[in-house]
């Protein structure tokens, strides 16, 4: 797995918006990722392209206020170029830090707002090549079923990181709390256009971006379920432990963090991500002797912008990475979805335990 940075360098436009065009060029892959590349600006007019030879399928675009603990982000329109058959993608917004899944790609354009004619300091283009699907690996065998919390179902099948291809270099040992108290649901914030096929290499970029771009030691996700609702292992430290994760600022000790992979702003999840979801949180919860439903106590770790250090915020047991930090996640339609979630999960006899 591969992750070039590009710098950006601010230039001036005349038309109000800048076009940034970016062909990815490199040789055999190198076992460190590949020193920054020159890019190609221009402010308008036919983009100039070079020859790629080595593809990307994920990218994000960062200035200095979209990384982790910054003031605020970007907004960006980016296209990418198909590998094979040179056809452009529709223009999609981005969030500045977010992912967005573009599919085997060798060239991405992005125009970014600017409002005083220039790009902002220190923009910087991540192209990611989440390489080829680990080979087969038997799957081990599913724990067998037990009673948790009433109205709790038994373990999900949940896909292994080494079924998913994850990176497992040496890196710090897992940190676990002593409890699983709340589950914070978010969204990916990419495309809702990929296909499930692609999901295991989708999960494989966002730990490539977390690690390398943000400076993370794993994956944030405690979990990551794809729109038709296969649910996948994340941080590493072991499955139904209480691994302390990073996805909710303030709040990662004791919680997990389940990402559906999507952007769900006005588009609802699909029925199949959301029973999932349900399915994951009453089995998560239901170890510790908590029920999907109802309210719980916390506290604060650190302040993240919304609540300060030390601060106790009661939230539901099943809740929104918005209902703790200043940020949109999950997205309003799957935010919506919550309460039905939270329903689903706690109902002894839903389908999702085997029906009445």
């Amino acid at each position: 797995m591969r992750t070039r940075g590009f710098p950006l360098t601010p230039v001036t436009a005349a038309l109000g918006c800048l076009l940034v065009t970016v062909a990815a060029v490199g040789g055999e892959p190198a076992a460190a990722p590949p020193a920054p590349r020159a890019v190609t600006l221009t402010s308008a007019g036919a983009p100039v392209l070079a020859d790629a030879r080595t593809p990307f399928s994920m990218l994000a675009v960062t200035a200095p206020a979209d990384r982790p603990g910054g003031p605020g982000a970007g907004t960006y329109r980016v296209r990418a170029r198909e590998r094979g058959s040179g056809h452009w993608s529709p223009w999609t917004v981005v969030e500045g830090g977010e992912p967005w899944w573009a599919g085997p790609s060798d060239a991405v354009e992005v125009r970014a707002s600017a409002g005083r004619g220039e790009l902002p300091r220190g923009v910087r283009l991540d192209l990611v090549d989440p390489g080829p699907d680990p080979a087969p690996v038997a799957a081990a065998p599913e724990p067998a079923a037990y009673a948790v919390a009433s109205g709790a179902g038994s373990r999900p099948r949940i896909v292994p990181r080494a079924r998913w291809g994850a990176s497992e270099g040496p890196g710090e040992a897992a940190v676990y709390g002593r409890d699983v108290k709340a589950v914070f649901v978010h969204h990916t914030a990419q495309s809702n256009d990929y296909d499930c096929s692609d999901s295991p290499a989708v999960v494989r970029g966002l730990q490539a971006l977390h690690q390398r771009v943000n400076g993370w030691k794993d994956l944030g996700y405690n979990y990551v379920v794809d729109k038709c609702g296969t649910v996948f292992e994340g941080r590493a430290g072991g499955s139904g432990r209480p691994v302390t994760g990073a996805h909710t600022l303030g709040f990662n000790a004791d919680t997990l963090g389940v990402a559906v992979i999507g952007r769900y702003t006005e588009v609802e999840a699909p029925p199949e991500a959301t029973a999932a979801v349900a399915r994951l949180a009453a089995w998560a919860l239901g170890r510790y002797g908590h029920g999907p439903s109802g309210t719980v106590e916390l506290i604060a770790s650190v302040g993240n912008g919304r609540f300060g250090a030390g601060e106790r915020v009661t939230v539901e047991r099943v809740s929104g990475h918005r209902d703790v930090f200043a940020t949109e996640c999950p997205g309003d339609a799957l935010y919506r979805q919550l309460p039905a979630v939270r329903a689903q999960a706690s109902d002894p006899f839903s389908d999702l335990f085997g029906g009445r």
